[in-house]
């Protein structure tokens, strides 16, 4: 028999990870209605029995679905009758799962083949009985309690050989591997399979000792690299230290933006709500009388005006101005300006033309079609730093009509920024006390010698079990 592992070269691959299941189940098509019973009193009884008919998927390759369906099943039941001793198929099946060492179950179901026609694996094994004239339910208890005899060491058994053929088609990546906790039960599992059949197969075996190898190779790379691994510890505890500092900082940051984001939204979406959508539109057909730079008479006008100057009571720092857009596409029409109240110099005549020159005034527009947020801070012609949010003013019919930007000044957001840096600062100085502690105690992180002698005598018992395994 041609060993699992020289079956075929091994050529790095990506493999679907097989579905795990309880039971394959091996037969002649002619016994597929015995076969369905056998299943629904598997599924019935908690167990996940693999099915040609169900478990091969679309565009699937067929025998490797099967394949893999015997590598990660815990029992290979094989049911005889003389279509299926004499099938083709059948015989791949049993060869597959022989060399898989797997726990073999079969199940006479009809009678009439020669024992000289039977798999010579199969012929090895105990078999159940299972005939029209058996009792099916004392049958199929007895295929139960075999299945779950020694259940834990099969599944072991099933885990591992599915992950060293893994390890295999990938080309014997050493990522793959055991390592740790897992290695050392693999290594005790093996001790088992002494006395306890599935025996291991040569690819489990060369699996668990090449896991070893690589760890013992790990371990004498460790105490070599001693010296270099303080030197590399302390400088990646430096770029550790200071690059989560930097995100601390700029995530305080965020934080803060968050909230002053979350602030502006607020207070736009109050400001835009006491705005009358269809007077705003009526508003702005309003012409100023001759000579003066807004209509003061206005009843919408002063209403419109009394909103905003409300608005910065409540909110001191929001400076509220409205606008519509204008006859050219890269300018805006001003409506309502609150520096009218407070700081007449600086406000925009009733239906100024404002004139959007750079990208930061192209965010006016913005605000026409849904609320738009900069916290990029800008400057005026005074120099003074500013930051806006903006969004739309809405008619009874949900059209927009205008929009609203709201000006603050950017020192807040500065002097917030200032106030973090200055807390960092203070964090900067504990981390590099700790940073120093903490090289000074690097040494303990290495992993003694006495694990890589544990390692050495852990191959030592393995190679000594190989010609109990093989007998």
């Amino acid at each position: 028999m041609v060993p699992l592992l020289a079956q075929q070269p091994p050529v790095r691959k990506v493999l679907r990870p097989p579905r795990k299941n309880d039971v394959f189940i091996s037969y002649s098509r002619k016994d597929k209605a015995f076969v369905e019973t056998l299943d629904a009193a598997l599924r019935a009884g908690n167990r996940d029995p693999w099915i040609d008919w169900d478990d091969i998927q679309t565009g699937e390759d067929w025998w490797q679905s099967i394949c893999r369906g015997i590598e990660a099943a815990d029992t290979f039941v094989f049911v005889i009758s003389p279509d299926s001793v004499a099938s083709e198929v059948c015989r791949r099946e049993i060869d597959h799962a022989a060399q898989c060492h797997k726990r073999c179950l079969p199940m006479v179901r009809r009678e009439g083949f020669s024992m000289d026609a039977v798999h010579p694996w199969i012929a090895q094994h105990n078999w159940l009985f299972c005939r029209e004239t058996d009792a099916i339910d004392a049958a199929f208890l007895a295929l139960f309690k075999a299945i779950d005899t020694d259940l834990a060491y099969v599944r072991a058994h099933t885990r591992l050989l599915v992950r060293s053929l893994e390890w295999f088609h990938q080309n014997r990546d050493r990522s793959y591997l055991l390592r740790g906790t897992d290695l050392e039960e693999a290594q005790q599992w093996l001790t088992q399979g002494i006395n306890v059949k599935p025996r291991p197969t040569e690819g489990q075996v060369a699996y668990i000792n090449a896991s070893l190898g690589a760890e013992t190779q790990l371990l004498k790379f460790r105490q070599n690299a001693r010296w270099v691994v303080v030197l590399t510890t302390v400088l990646a505890n430096l770029m550790f230290v200071t690059g989560g500092l930097f995100w601390i900082y700029a995530r305080m940051i965020r934080i803060a933006q968050a909230e002053i984001t979350q602030t502006m939204e607020a207070t736009l979406n109050g400001a835009i709500r006491g705005i009358d959508g269809d007077e705003f539109a009526e508003l702005i057909t309003v012409e100023s009388a001759p000579g003066q730079a807004e209509p003061l008479d206005n009843a919408l006008y002063q209403r419109h005006q009394t909103w905003l100057k409300t608005i910065h009571q409540v909110t001191p720092s929001a400076l509220p101005i409205s606008y519509v857009r204008g006859n050219d596409p890269r300018e805006v029409l001003i409506i309502g300006d609150i520096y009218r109240a407070i700081q007449p110099d600086y406000a925009y005549q009733f239906r100024q033309p404002y004139r959007l020159e750079h990208q930061q005034a192209l965010q006016l527009l913005d605000g026409f079609d849904g609320v738009s947020l900069d916290l990029d801070i800008y400057q005026d012609q005074d120099g003074q730093s500013w930051v806006a949010i903006y969004g739309p003013i809405q008619n009874s019919a949900g059209e927009s009509v205008g929009a609203l930007m709201l000006e603050y000044d950017a020192a807040y957001l500065t002097d917030l920024e200032g106030a973090i840096a200055r807390e960092m600062a203070i964090v900067c100085t504990v981390a590099a006390t700790w940073l120093l502690v903490s090289s000074g105690l690097v040494l303990r992180v290495i992993q003694p010698s006495h694990e890589f002698l544990g390692i050495r005598k852990r191959i030592r018992k393995t190679v000594a079990i190989m010609p109990r395994l093989s007998g």
